[in-house]
């Protein structure tokens, strides 16, 4: 397999959506597991589906994988999990990103350098919460460190036709604007003299504090000048 490719190893739930993702964005996903049953289901998506138990250090390396750059175990078994991650370390991978199932779990793989570990039901958990919290229809993913991508779309009409040096919003809001979708177009990166029009979708970087703030700033509607 070419660089830049990638391996999914474990067709469970979350492994197959992941794999399928990969796949829909046109990227070459080689997927693994021990299952034969999955690996006969995955063929019919995947250009490269092999019978494999990871956990066998021998039988890992004979799929070549040494040729890939991005690894992702999706296995929920915490021992399979541990030794998958230990032959890929072994073999080199230095870019893995794994499943956890809990934090003890996630604290082992941390340890033994694997790039990212994530436990997709508190991702999700987490998610969900910072969308109540701010109770608006937006779209706001934590990264971490205090910082969340924040996508929302605009309905102030006050902000309209002024730049985005008259706006200064990194300054007053502690807000980098990112991108702008507008009508099927992506303006990126937004330059100084970018304007916002009703209905544009924005996608922009803050800390958590300021969330509450800057989605007041874009989504408000009335005739006050945001000064």
């Amino acid at each position: 397999m070419a660089k830049n490719d990638y391996c999914v190893i474990g067709l469970g739930r979350f492994g197959s959506e992941v794999a399928n993702q990969l796949n829909k964005m046109g990227k070459n996903v080689m997927v693994l597991d021990k299952n034969t049953d999955l690996i006969q289901k995955a063929s019919k998506v995947h250009e490269l589906a092999i019978a494999c138990d990871a956990s066998d250090l021998n039988s890992l390396a004979e799929t070549g994988i040494t040729g890939v750059n991005t690894v992702i175990v999706a296995v929920s078994n915490i021992e399979s999990s541990i030794m998958i991650c230990a032959n890929l370390r072994e073999l080199g991978h230095k870019d893995i990103i794994a499943k956890a199932i809990n934090s003890v779990h996630k604290r082992v793989l941390k340890t033994m350098g694997v790039t990212r570990v994530v436990i997709p039901e508190i991702e999700i958990a987490d998610r969900i919460a910072f969308q109540a919290l701010f109770n608006l229809g937006v779209d706001i993913v934590n990264i971490g460190s205090g910082f969340s991508w924040v996508k929302v779309t605009v309905n102030n009409k006050v902000i309209l036709n002024k730049s985005l040096a008259e706006l200064n919003i990194r300054n007053k809001y502690g807000a980098t604007i990112m991108m702008i979708q507008r009508q099927g177009q992506v303006i990126f990166p937004p330059t100084n003299d970018t304007k916002f029009e009703l209905g544009d979708v924005v996608t922009f970087m803050c800390h958590d504090s300021k969330i509450n703030n800057i989605l007041k700033f874009f989504v408000r509607d009335n005739s006050v000048d945001p000064k």
